[in-house]
Protein backbone atom coordinates (compact mmCIF):
# COMPACT_ATOMS: atom_id res chain seq x y z
CA UNK A 1 0.00 0.00 0.00
CA UNK A 2 2.71 2.28 0.57
CA UNK A 3 3.87 1.80 -3.29
CA UNK A 4 0.83 2.46 -4.46
CA UNK A 5 0.07 6.55 -5.24
CA UNK A 6 -1.26 8.32 -2.20
CA UNK A 7 -4.08 10.12 -4.47
CA UNK A 8 -5.47 6.24 -5.05
CA UNK A 9 -8.33 5.20 -2.17
CA UNK A 10 -7.75 2.78 -0.24
CA UNK A 11 -10.60 0.19 1.26
CA UNK A 12 -10.28 -2.36 4.05
CA UNK A 13 -13.15 -4.96 3.68
CA UNK A 14 -13.56 -7.21 7.15
CA UNK A 15 -16.02 -9.36 8.31
CA UNK A 16 -18.56 -9.12 11.07
CA UNK A 17 -19.67 -13.11 10.74
CA UNK A 18 -19.80 -13.53 14.46
CA UNK A 19 -18.20 -17.50 14.34
CA UNK A 20 -15.44 -16.26 12.28
CA UNK A 21 -11.73 -14.96 13.66
CA UNK A 22 -12.21 -11.97 13.76
CA UNK A 23 -11.11 -8.27 12.84
CA UNK A 24 -7.72 -8.26 14.53
CA UNK A 25 -5.84 -8.35 11.23
CA UNK A 26 -8.25 -5.29 9.49
CA UNK A 27 -7.00 -3.28 12.80
CA UNK A 28 -3.55 -4.02 12.84
CA UNK A 29 -3.16 -2.74 9.28
CA UNK A 30 -5.54 0.08 9.80
CA UNK A 31 -3.08 1.52 12.67
CA UNK A 32 0.11 0.48 10.80
CA UNK A 33 -1.24 2.40 7.56
CA UNK A 34 -2.34 5.10 9.57
CA UNK A 35 0.88 5.36 11.55
CA UNK A 36 2.91 6.17 8.63
CA UNK A 37 0.16 8.36 6.99
CA UNK A 38 -1.71 6.17 4.93
CA UNK A 39 -5.58 6.85 5.17
CA UNK A 40 -8.06 4.03 4.48
CA UNK A 41 -11.78 3.73 4.98
CA UNK A 42 -12.89 0.63 6.76
CA UNK A 43 -15.89 -1.52 5.84
CA UNK A 44 -17.34 -4.81 7.84
CA UNK A 45 -19.90 -7.18 6.06
CA UNK A 46 -22.08 -10.02 8.03
CA UNK A 47 -23.75 -11.31 4.94
CA UNK A 48 -21.68 -11.38 1.31
CA UNK A 49 -24.33 -13.22 -0.50
CA UNK A 50 -26.73 -10.04 0.40
CA UNK A 51 -25.06 -7.76 -1.80
CA UNK A 52 -27.89 -4.95 -1.58
CA UNK A 53 -26.39 -4.34 2.54
CA UNK A 54 -22.98 -3.14 1.42
CA UNK A 55 -23.75 -2.08 -2.34
CA UNK A 56 -24.06 1.54 -1.30
CA UNK A 57 -21.09 1.74 0.73
CA UNK A 58 -19.27 -0.17 -2.17
CA UNK A 59 -21.01 2.93 -4.13
CA UNK A 60 -19.76 5.61 -2.25
CA UNK A 61 -16.16 4.22 -1.99
CA UNK A 62 -15.75 3.59 -5.63
CA UNK A 63 -17.66 6.60 -7.30
CA UNK A 64 -16.73 9.93 -4.71
CA UNK A 65 -13.21 8.50 -3.17
CA UNK A 66 -14.64 7.34 0.53
CA UNK A 67 -16.85 5.64 2.86
CA UNK A 68 -17.73 6.60 6.13
CA UNK A 69 -20.88 5.55 7.88
CA UNK A 70 -22.33 8.52 9.15
CA UNK A 71 -21.75 8.42 13.53
CA UNK A 72 -23.61 10.66 16.29
CA UNK A 73 -21.42 13.35 17.48
CA UNK A 74 -18.89 12.55 20.45
CA UNK A 75 -20.24 13.54 24.08
CA UNK A 76 -18.37 16.67 25.11
CA UNK A 77 -15.19 15.55 27.97
CA UNK A 78 -15.36 18.45 30.74
CA UNK A 79 -12.14 18.30 32.44
CA UNK A 80 -11.57 20.20 36.12
CA UNK A 81 -8.79 20.74 37.95
CA UNK A 82 -8.85 17.73 39.74
CA UNK A 83 -8.84 15.77 36.69
CA UNK A 84 -5.67 18.42 36.03
CA UNK A 85 -4.47 17.37 39.60
CA UNK A 86 -4.41 13.52 38.95
CA UNK A 87 -2.84 14.16 35.25
CA UNK A 88 0.07 15.92 36.66
CA UNK A 89 0.66 13.22 39.40
CA UNK A 90 0.49 10.22 36.64
CA UNK A 91 2.96 12.53 34.04
CA UNK A 92 5.70 12.97 37.32
CA UNK A 93 5.27 9.23 37.90
CA UNK A 94 6.07 8.31 34.40
CA UNK A 95 9.33 10.58 34.47
CA UNK A 96 12.38 8.69 34.49
CA UNK A 97 10.74 5.11 34.74
CA UNK A 98 11.79 2.43 32.18
CA UNK A 99 10.16 0.19 30.27
CA UNK A 100 11.51 -3.35 29.15
CA UNK A 101 10.67 -5.05 25.95
CA UNK A 102 11.50 -8.73 25.89
CA UNK A 103 11.82 -9.23 22.34
CA UNK A 104 12.95 -7.68 18.54
CA UNK A 105 8.85 -7.23 17.49
CA UNK A 106 5.63 -7.67 18.23
CA UNK A 107 3.90 -10.07 15.69
CA UNK A 108 5.87 -7.90 12.34
CA UNK A 109 2.75 -5.52 13.25
CA UNK A 110 4.20 -2.02 12.34
CA UNK A 111 1.45 -0.46 15.13
CA UNK A 112 2.73 -2.37 18.24
CA UNK A 113 6.45 -0.42 17.62
CA UNK A 114 6.50 2.80 19.09
CA UNK A 115 8.50 5.22 16.04
CA UNK A 116 9.83 7.62 18.70
CA UNK A 117 11.92 7.60 21.82
CA UNK A 118 9.48 7.04 25.10
CA UNK A 119 11.38 9.54 26.56
CA UNK A 120 9.85 12.08 24.02
CA UNK A 121 6.11 12.28 25.23
CA UNK A 122 6.93 10.32 28.72
CA UNK A 123 10.25 10.46 29.67
CA UNK A 124 10.02 7.05 29.58
CA UNK A 125 13.34 4.95 28.48
CA UNK A 126 12.64 2.07 26.58
CA UNK A 127 15.33 -0.80 27.02
CA UNK A 128 15.11 -3.93 24.68
CA UNK A 129 15.99 -7.28 25.74
CA UNK A 130 16.47 -10.99 23.38
CA UNK A 131 14.21 -13.46 24.28
CA UNK A 132 17.13 -15.74 24.36
CA UNK A 133 18.40 -14.02 27.81
CA UNK A 134 14.85 -14.50 28.97
CA UNK A 135 15.27 -18.31 27.90
CA UNK A 136 18.46 -18.61 29.80
CA UNK A 137 17.83 -17.12 32.74
CA UNK A 138 14.08 -19.44 32.97
CA UNK A 139 16.44 -22.34 33.13
CA UNK A 140 18.48 -21.23 36.09
CA UNK A 141 15.12 -21.15 38.54
CA UNK A 142 15.60 -23.54 40.69
CA UNK A 143 12.60 -26.45 40.26
CA UNK A 144 11.33 -26.29 44.22
CA UNK A 145 10.21 -22.58 43.36
CA UNK A 146 8.66 -23.40 40.58
CA UNK A 147 6.58 -26.10 42.08
CA UNK A 148 5.73 -23.54 45.30
CA UNK A 149 4.13 -21.35 42.77
CA UNK A 150 2.36 -23.67 40.50
CA UNK A 151 1.04 -25.27 44.11
CA UNK A 152 0.32 -21.53 45.33
CA UNK A 153 -2.03 -21.41 42.57
CA UNK A 154 -4.05 -24.45 42.65
CA UNK A 155 -4.50 -23.07 46.37
CA UNK A 156 -5.99 -19.90 45.80
CA UNK A 157 -8.20 -20.91 43.26
CA UNK A 158 -7.00 -21.07 39.65
CA UNK A 159 -8.16 -24.53 38.03
CA UNK A 160 -5.05 -25.46 36.03
CA UNK A 161 -6.21 -27.92 33.28
CA UNK A 162 -3.48 -30.93 33.51
CA UNK A 163 -3.27 -33.88 30.88
CA UNK A 164 -0.92 -36.13 29.56
CA UNK A 165 -0.43 -35.41 26.12
CA UNK A 166 1.15 -32.32 25.17
CA UNK A 167 0.09 -31.99 21.40
CA UNK A 168 -3.94 -31.63 23.45
CA UNK A 169 -3.32 -31.37 27.15
CA UNK A 170 -1.24 -28.47 29.13
CA UNK A 171 1.66 -30.47 31.00
CA UNK A 172 2.86 -30.25 34.32
CA UNK A 173 6.10 -29.70 32.41
CA UNK A 174 4.50 -26.38 30.52
CA UNK A 175 3.15 -24.68 33.43
CA UNK A 176 6.38 -25.40 35.73
CA UNK A 177 8.24 -23.82 32.88
CA UNK A 178 5.84 -20.83 33.05
CA UNK A 179 6.42 -20.65 36.30
CA UNK A 180 10.59 -20.01 36.09
CA UNK A 181 9.95 -17.36 32.90
CA UNK A 182 7.42 -15.33 35.19
CA UNK A 183 10.22 -15.49 38.37
CA UNK A 184 13.25 -14.86 35.38
CA UNK A 185 10.83 -11.95 34.29
CA UNK A 186 10.62 -10.80 37.78
CA UNK A 187 14.66 -11.13 38.36
CA UNK A 188 14.90 -9.11 35.06
CA UNK A 189 13.09 -6.28 36.33
CA UNK A 190 15.25 -5.70 39.39
CA UNK A 191 18.27 -6.17 37.99
CA UNK A 192 17.62 -3.38 35.63
CA UNK A 193 15.38 -1.30 37.39
CA UNK A 194 12.55 -1.78 35.03
CA UNK A 195 9.35 -0.48 35.47
CA UNK A 196 6.75 -1.91 33.25
CA UNK A 197 7.12 -4.85 30.83
CA UNK A 198 6.66 -5.96 27.09
CA UNK A 199 7.20 -9.70 26.00
CA UNK A 200 7.25 -10.72 22.24
CA UNK A 201 5.82 -14.59 22.43
CA UNK A 202 4.53 -14.28 19.30
CA UNK A 203 6.03 -15.19 16.78
CA UNK A 204 9.25 -15.97 18.00
CA UNK A 205 9.22 -17.32 21.13
CA UNK A 206 5.98 -19.52 20.82
CA UNK A 207 8.25 -21.89 18.40
CA UNK A 208 11.00 -22.72 20.47
CA UNK A 209 8.70 -22.70 24.49
CA UNK A 210 5.25 -22.76 25.59
CA UNK A 211 3.55 -19.15 25.38
CA UNK A 212 4.00 -16.88 28.09
CA UNK A 213 0.02 -15.75 28.57
CA UNK A 214 -0.11 -17.63 31.71
CA UNK A 215 3.12 -16.08 32.97
CA UNK A 216 1.81 -11.98 32.13
CA UNK A 217 -1.67 -12.58 33.35
CA UNK A 218 -0.09 -13.10 36.75
CA UNK A 219 2.26 -10.39 36.58
CA UNK A 220 -0.93 -8.16 36.29
CA UNK A 221 -2.65 -9.48 39.10
CA UNK A 222 -1.61 -8.24 42.79
CA UNK A 223 -2.68 -12.02 44.18
CA UNK A 224 0.38 -13.77 42.67
CA UNK A 225 3.60 -16.06 43.99
CA UNK A 226 5.92 -14.33 45.87
CA UNK A 227 4.17 -11.05 45.94
CA UNK A 228 4.53 -7.82 46.99
CA UNK A 229 1.13 -6.93 46.42
CA UNK A 230 1.52 -4.92 43.35
CA UNK A 231 1.09 -5.33 39.56
CA UNK A 232 3.55 -5.63 37.16
CA UNK A 233 2.53 -4.12 33.82
CA UNK A 234 3.54 -7.08 31.60
CA UNK A 235 2.33 -6.02 27.67
CA UNK A 236 1.62 -8.91 25.98
CA UNK A 237 3.40 -9.30 21.96
CA UNK A 238 5.78 -6.39 23.49
CA UNK A 239 3.29 -3.86 22.02
CA UNK A 240 4.83 -0.89 22.98
CA UNK A 241 1.63 1.29 22.89
CA UNK A 242 -0.22 -1.13 24.85
CA UNK A 243 2.28 -1.65 27.33
CA UNK A 244 2.36 2.60 28.17
CA UNK A 245 -1.12 2.51 28.09
CA UNK A 246 -1.38 -0.14 30.97
CA UNK A 247 0.98 1.96 32.76
CA UNK A 248 -0.41 5.09 32.58
CA UNK A 249 -4.14 3.74 33.86
CA UNK A 250 -2.40 1.41 36.39
CA UNK A 251 -1.41 4.82 37.58
CA UNK A 252 -4.52 6.34 37.49
CA UNK A 253 -6.23 4.00 39.10
CA UNK A 254 -3.93 4.02 42.00
CA UNK A 255 -2.39 0.46 41.17
CA UNK A 256 -4.96 -1.52 40.06
CA UNK A 257 -4.60 -4.59 37.77
CA UNK A 258 -5.51 -3.17 33.68
CA UNK A 259 -6.05 -5.78 30.93
CA UNK A 260 -5.16 -6.01 27.30
CA UNK A 261 -7.25 -7.43 25.17
CA UNK A 262 -8.30 -8.03 21.44
CA UNK A 263 -11.39 -6.79 19.58
CA UNK A 264 -12.27 -9.05 17.74
CA UNK A 265 -16.27 -9.03 17.29
CA UNK A 266 -19.13 -7.15 17.95
CA UNK A 267 -22.97 -7.12 17.55
CA UNK A 268 -24.42 -3.92 16.48
CA UNK A 269 -28.03 -4.44 17.66
CA UNK A 270 -27.13 -5.13 20.97
CA UNK A 271 -24.21 -2.75 21.18
CA UNK A 272 -21.92 -5.76 22.92
CA UNK A 273 -18.04 -6.21 22.08
CA UNK A 274 -15.81 -9.28 22.50
CA UNK A 275 -12.43 -8.54 24.08
CA UNK A 276 -10.49 -11.68 23.92
CA UNK A 277 -6.85 -12.33 23.60
CA UNK A 278 -4.49 -15.56 24.72
CA UNK A 279 -2.89 -13.50 28.32
CA UNK A 280 -2.52 -10.53 30.09
CA UNK A 281 -5.83 -10.68 31.49
CA UNK A 282 -5.53 -10.93 34.94
CA UNK A 283 -6.95 -13.28 37.26
CA UNK A 284 -8.84 -10.55 39.57
CA UNK A 285 -10.81 -9.51 36.43
CA UNK A 286 -13.47 -12.89 36.94
CA UNK A 287 -15.22 -11.04 40.27
CA UNK A 288 -12.84 -8.17 41.00
CA UNK A 289 -11.13 -10.20 43.76
CA UNK A 290 -7.64 -9.50 45.35
CA UNK A 291 -7.76 -12.42 47.97
CA UNK A 292 -8.22 -15.53 45.49
CA UNK A 293 -8.10 -16.79 42.07
CA UNK A 294 -10.97 -18.00 41.64
CA UNK A 295 -12.93 -18.10 38.86
CA UNK A 296 -10.14 -18.28 36.59
CA UNK A 297 -8.28 -20.90 34.70
CA UNK A 298 -5.56 -22.13 32.81
CA UNK A 299 -5.67 -24.58 29.46
CA UNK A 300 -3.88 -25.30 26.85
CA UNK A 301 -3.53 -23.11 23.85
CA UNK A 302 -4.67 -24.36 20.19
CA UNK A 303 -1.87 -26.69 19.05
CA UNK A 304 -2.04 -24.88 15.71
CA UNK A 305 -0.77 -21.71 16.66
CA UNK A 306 1.20 -23.10 20.17
CA UNK A 307 3.22 -25.99 18.80
CA UNK A 308 4.96 -26.04 22.16
CA UNK A 309 1.91 -25.11 23.93
CA UNK A 310 1.53 -23.15 27.62
CA UNK A 311 -1.54 -22.35 29.00
CA UNK A 312 -3.28 -19.18 29.25
CA UNK A 313 -4.10 -16.95 32.16
CA UNK A 314 -8.44 -17.34 31.64
CA UNK A 315 -10.72 -15.66 32.74
CA UNK A 316 -14.71 -14.97 31.73
CA UNK A 317 -14.71 -11.05 33.33
CA UNK A 318 -18.25 -10.90 35.78
CA UNK A 319 -17.55 -7.82 37.38
CA UNK A 320 -20.36 -5.57 36.66
CA UNK A 321 -19.84 -1.27 36.37
CA UNK A 322 -18.49 1.19 34.46
CA UNK A 323 -15.09 0.50 32.56
CA UNK A 324 -12.47 2.44 30.18
CA UNK A 325 -10.34 1.33 27.91
CA UNK A 326 -7.58 3.58 26.41
CA UNK A 327 -5.10 3.31 23.53
CA UNK A 328 -2.11 5.34 22.62
CA UNK A 329 -1.51 5.20 18.95
CA UNK A 330 -0.22 7.06 15.93
CA UNK A 331 -1.74 9.23 12.85
CA UNK A 332 0.96 10.53 10.33
CA UNK A 333 3.98 9.73 12.56
CA UNK A 334 2.53 11.55 15.63
CA UNK A 335 1.22 10.32 18.63
CA UNK A 336 -2.30 10.79 19.93
CA UNK A 337 -4.47 9.44 22.84
CA UNK A 338 -7.67 7.54 21.94
CA UNK A 339 -10.71 6.32 24.75
CA UNK A 340 -14.00 6.05 25.66
CA UNK A 341 -16.24 4.11 28.46
CA UNK A 342 -18.68 0.84 28.21
CA UNK A 343 -20.37 -1.15 30.92
CA UNK A 344 -19.58 -4.89 31.45
CA UNK A 345 -22.12 -7.11 29.71
CA UNK A 346 -21.96 -10.34 32.58
CA UNK A 347 -23.03 -13.41 30.80
CA UNK A 348 -24.61 -16.15 31.61
CA UNK A 349 -22.47 -19.34 31.81
CA UNK A 350 -24.84 -20.40 28.80
CA UNK A 351 -24.34 -17.30 27.11
CA UNK A 352 -20.62 -17.38 27.49
CA UNK A 353 -20.29 -21.19 26.04
CA UNK A 354 -22.37 -19.69 23.16
CA UNK A 355 -20.43 -16.89 22.36
CA UNK A 356 -17.38 -18.27 22.77
CA UNK A 357 -18.17 -21.56 20.65
CA UNK A 358 -16.21 -20.23 18.11
CA UNK A 359 -13.65 -17.59 19.67
CA UNK A 360 -11.07 -19.77 21.71
CA UNK A 361 -13.12 -20.63 24.66
CA UNK A 362 -9.83 -21.66 26.13
CA UNK A 363 -9.03 -17.72 26.31
CA UNK A 364 -10.39 -14.79 28.70
CA UNK A 365 -13.43 -13.24 27.35
CA UNK A 366 -14.49 -9.67 28.15
CA UNK A 367 -17.92 -8.70 26.77
CA UNK A 368 -18.26 -5.08 27.05
CA UNK A 369 -21.81 -2.61 26.46
CA UNK A 370 -19.31 0.33 24.23
CA UNK A 371 -20.10 3.98 24.56
CA UNK A 372 -19.52 4.64 20.62
CA UNK A 373 -18.89 2.61 17.43
CA UNK A 374 -15.25 2.26 17.49
CA UNK A 375 -15.06 -0.64 15.28
CA UNK A 376 -15.57 2.75 12.70
CA UNK A 377 -11.95 4.58 14.44
CA UNK A 378 -10.36 2.60 16.55
CA UNK A 379 -6.29 2.51 15.73
CA UNK A 380 -5.41 -0.87 17.20
CA UNK A 381 -6.46 -4.63 17.27
CA UNK A 382 -5.54 -3.98 21.25
CA UNK A 383 -7.58 -1.69 23.14
CA UNK A 384 -6.42 -1.14 26.96
CA UNK A 385 -9.02 -1.63 29.68
CA UNK A 386 -9.50 -0.93 33.46
CA UNK A 387 -12.63 -0.90 36.17
CA UNK A 388 -13.72 2.37 36.68
CA UNK A 389 -14.66 5.75 34.66
CA UNK A 390 -11.16 7.74 33.57
CA UNK A 391 -11.99 9.71 30.47
CA UNK A 392 -11.18 12.65 31.68
CA UNK A 393 -8.42 11.97 33.38
CA UNK A 394 -7.42 10.86 30.53
CA UNK A 395 -8.19 13.68 28.37
CA UNK A 396 -6.09 16.02 31.07
CA UNK A 397 -3.28 13.66 30.76
CA UNK A 398 -3.13 14.13 26.89
CA UNK A 399 -3.24 17.84 27.49
CA UNK A 400 -0.26 17.60 29.70
CA UNK A 401 1.28 16.02 27.27
CA UNK A 402 0.54 18.18 24.49
CA UNK A 403 -1.06 15.22 22.21
CA UNK A 404 -4.19 15.08 20.53
CA UNK A 405 -6.95 13.24 22.32
CA UNK A 406 -10.31 11.48 20.80
CA UNK A 407 -13.47 10.38 22.32
CA UNK A 408 -15.56 8.08 20.72
CA UNK A 409 -18.08 7.88 23.07
CA UNK A 410 -21.74 9.00 21.63
CA UNK A 411 -23.38 8.38 25.12
CA UNK A 412 -22.42 7.76 28.78
CA UNK A 413 -22.75 4.89 30.64
CA UNK A 414 -25.31 5.53 32.74
CA UNK A 415 -27.56 5.90 29.13
CA UNK A 416 -26.43 2.37 28.50
CA UNK A 417 -27.27 1.65 32.54
CA UNK A 418 -30.41 2.91 31.76
CA UNK A 419 -31.70 0.94 28.38
CA UNK A 420 -30.96 3.73 25.78
CA UNK A 421 -29.42 2.12 22.34
CA UNK A 422 -26.43 2.22 20.69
Amino acid sequence: MWQLPTDIPKLLLGSAILDFPGNVGLFAAASGTAHVGIPTDRLFVEDFSSHKDYADALDSFLNRGRYRPALPRPIEVKVSDTHRQRARRVKEKLRGSIYGAIGPRSMQMWNKISEADFLRYFGVAREGFDGLRLAKMAEKIPDGRAERALNFLIRKGMDIRLGPNPKKHLTREMVLFQMKVYFALLELKKEFGLDFLGVQDQLDWIEHYPATDLTLGLLNNKLRPESDGETVVAATEADDGAAVTMQVLKLLSGGQPVGFNDLRYWDAEKGIYWFVNSGALAPYFAYGRHDSLAGSWSERQTYMYFKQGGGTSSVVVRVPGVVTWARFSYRNHKLYLAAGRGVTDVPTEEQWRERSRCCNPEWPHWYLKLCGRVEWKANSNHPITVLGDYLADLKALAEELGISFECYDHRTPAEIQSGAKL
